[in-house]
């Protein structure tokens, strides 16, 4: 990018991050998050059907006892805004009247309520309850979605207990793929034919979505423990337009509050290997069922600080868990770890002669030095085989020492005795070894919600939350630092803030913000030291393979060799991983109530920012077959090629390769900067624009 557009680019960038912490500083009893908020409204009638003006109508929060107080207009209608989920009764007082009171009735996420009440005439002493409730068909607006309570989080089954798998139960959902559920990412679903892996999670009013670095989705970056939720809606169409960033669906989610009594839980979700069942292929190859644990527990707490007034609610969420995990692969045999590949000629289907010439071209091994350029074959012809493919016993004229076994590199043979013995009775040796063992993970998360009310007209709710998750520690196949499987240490961690207000200038204007920050960061190794912290050095290879940094041993493929892991032996050249993620968010929402019209305005800016890099450790090496036969159309030229792309702030690594033979991939560093605002009105019109700044080096 040239540095004038950078430039051109950082500049509006700058000044609308300054505008908004300039908005946010000079606003602090005005921040408040995005509606998750619902509405109270009905009408007051006498028992002859004629409305009441002019009454007092008082909305009671039956769990926090807040009193919110406005009254009927001259068609006998009320109206509460911003209303916080929660179970709530409404009260009217009207000069001649009885006291009436409704039943008990809750109002969840971005719920329009109803409740109706008639007054009759008596004694402003006397107080009637009836059994009004607030009605279940939504009238006033044509928003479609489905609401996920706390009786569905707590009666449904959770296998994996995350808390996102629930989306399934709202009309038009369904999982994108069956190898990678909705819990996958958070996003992972599509929701009446819109974009999969779309969506945007609401946590207390703040997006705890990112973009996911390689394939430009939606990924949750902190989703809380199903016993932190009180409840979410999976909002679909038609949605208000304050609502954006997302490609057709947003889960707007809320956490518990306390309230005026104590209230709190323990919890234990446990599972055993003694309850479950061995492995199809573990119990063919009489492998054991392995220890399998898993133990999720917690505890939830809330109460009053100051009944009434100020309440707390914290939670935390631990899971340790220890699963099965198989795999099986090719190793050498024993005749292999010493340099007699003779078994290849058999596997092919063929069989020595007396001078030891495989009966199949394919199960030959040939001498590589004595191979010339043929331009009729296209190729490389080689002109000499090596007798029974023992290459222990064979002495080629091209390397400089004229000795038996002087074909066979160290450094190959001491990785050869890096793996496992072969342990499949009557397998090939394609594929001739299974292991079985536990894979471990574990992850730590709390949340902590305060709600306040500073005033009658002021309601503020602030919320933190953390998680840490070690990295899994997974099947170690070769139990040795070579290993393909298990990968190597790091961590993950996700930090959530929010700050809720609600301002209530008169009955008819309310203002309502959002001021949220979610962070997540990723710092995984690839490779598995086992105690060798200089595996190249151990096994000869040249240091300058460790020139970035990073320990590992070169990703060896060998084809048609089923692989344990990803590659045959040696460290996943994929697994270095260094990724942070940052979502800003202020939203503010103007509400202005006249006679039966409702005017809302407001502004919503997000800051989303990406860190990220994914380098090899060491090298790649893949073989392929005709390197050693007699054909070979390899031309053994290097084509090295290093290069870094960005595409909406995600990078590709670029390669080196060396055709054939090697290859490489070198870290691309890059960061990635998103500024968007909307700005929307009444009627569900906006208008959005953009900010992106990009900035990369390829090495």
């Amino acid at each position: 990018m040239p540095a004038s557009q950078f430039r051109s680019r950082r500049i509006p960038q700058f000044l609308l991050c300054t505008l908004l912490i300039a908005s946010a500083l000079l606003m602090p009893s005005l921040l408040c998050a995005q509606a998750y908020f619902g509405t109270v409204s009905g009408e007051l009638t006498d028992a002859s059907g004629a409305v009441i003006p002019g009454a007092s109508v008082t909305l009671l929060d039956e769990e926090k006892g807040f009193n919110f107080v406005t009254t009927s207009d001259s068609s006998g209608r009320y109206l509460f805004r911003s209303v916080a989920p929660g179970l709530y009764s409404v009260s009217a007082d009207a000069k001649g009247f009885a006291k009436v009171s409704s039943a008990r009735f809750k109002v969840d996420v971005n719920q329009n309520a109803t409740t109706n009440l008639k007054l009759k005439i008596g004694a402003a002493s006397q107080t009637v309850e009836v059994g009004a409730q607030s009605e279940a068909i939504q009238t006033e607006d044509a928003e479609t979605g489905q609401v996920v309570n706390r009786r569905y989080i707590n009666d449904l089954p959770l296998i994996d207990r995350n808390v996102v798998a629930l989306t399934s139960l709202a009309p038009g959902v369904t999982e994108m793929d069956d190898q990678c559920g909705a819990d996958c990412t958070g996003t992972n679903f599509v929701s009446n034919g819109s974009r999969g892996s779309t969506a945007d999670i609401l946590t207390d009013g703040a997006s705890a979505t990112n973009s996911e670095p390689n394939g430009g989705i939606t990924a949750a970056t902190y989703l809380p423990s199903p016993e932190a939720v009180q409840e979410f809606k999976v909002q679909q169409t038609n949605f208000s337009a304050e609502y954006g960033f997302s490609g057709g669906s947003v889960v707007n989610m809320i956490t518990r509050s306390g309230t005026n009594k104590f209230h709190g839980s323990g919890y234990e979700f446990f599972r055993d290997d003694s309850l479950d069942a061995n492995d199809w292929f573990a119990n063919r190859n009489g492998e054991p069922i392995p220890p399998l644990r898993r133990n999720n527990f917690g505890f939830t707490f809330g109460g009053p600080i100051i009944k009434n007034r100020t309440f707390f609610f914290v939670d935390y969420d631990g899971l340790r868990s220890s699963g099965l995990s198989t795999a099986n692969g090719a190793v050498p045999t024993a005749p292999m770890r010493t340099g007699d590949f003779g078994e290849v000629c058999a596997a092919q289907g063929g069989s020595f002669d007396t001078n030891g010439a495989c009966s199949v071209a394919a199960g030959q091994i040939w001498d590589p030095y004595s191979g010339v350029y043929d331009s009729s074959a296209g190729g490389i012809l080689r002109s000499t085989f090596i007798p029974f493919n023992n290459l222990a016993t064979y002495t080629s004229p091209g390397p400089a020492s004229h000795v038996p076994g002087n074909l066979i590199d160290p450094v190959a043979q001491k990785m050869m005795a890096l793996f496992p013995a072969a342990n499949v009775s009557g397998g090939d040796i394609y594929n001739n070894w299974f292991g079985s063992g536990a894979s471990k993970r574990s992850n730590d998360q709390f949340d902590l919600k305060i709600d306040h009310r500073w005033t009658e007209n002021n309601l503020m709710s602030a919320k933190f939350a953390y998680q840490y998750n070690p990295a899994g520690s997974g099947l170690d196949c070769f139990k040795n630092f070579a290993d393909p499987c298990k990968g190597g240490p790091g961590w993950s961690n996700a930090h959530l803030f929010a700050v809720t207000d609600t301002h209530t200038f008169s009955p008819t204007l309310l203002l309502n913000a959002t001021l949220g920050f979610t962070r997540g960061v990723w710092h995984i190794d690839s490779y598995n030291p086992h105690g060798q912290n200089d595996p190249l050095g151990a096994l000869g290879f040249p240091s300058y393979l460790q020139s970035n940094g990073f320990n590992g041993v070169p990703a060896i493929f060998i084809d048609q060799y089923a692989s344990a892991g990803y590659a045959n032996i040696g460290t996943d050249p994929y697994g270095n991983y260094r990724l942070g993620q940052d979502t800003g968010q202020l939203s503010i929402t103007l509400d202005k109530v006249h006679g039966s019209h409702e005017f809302k305005f407001g502004f919503d800016g997000r800051i989303h920012q990406i860190n990220y890099i994914q380098t090899n450790s060491a090298r790649q090496v893949q073989f392929q077959p005709g390197w050693l036969r007699r054909l070979s159309q390899r031309s053994g030229r290097l084509r090295r090629r290093s290069h870094g792309q960005l595409h909406d702030g995600h990078v590709h690594a670029g390669r080196c390769r060396q055709r054939g033979w090697l290859e490489l991939r070198n870290p691309v560093p890059a960061c990635h900067h998103q500024l968007s605002v909307r700005l929307f009105r009444a009627g569900q019109l906006e208008s959005h624009f953009e900010t992106y700044s990009e900035s990369g080096l390829a090495l």
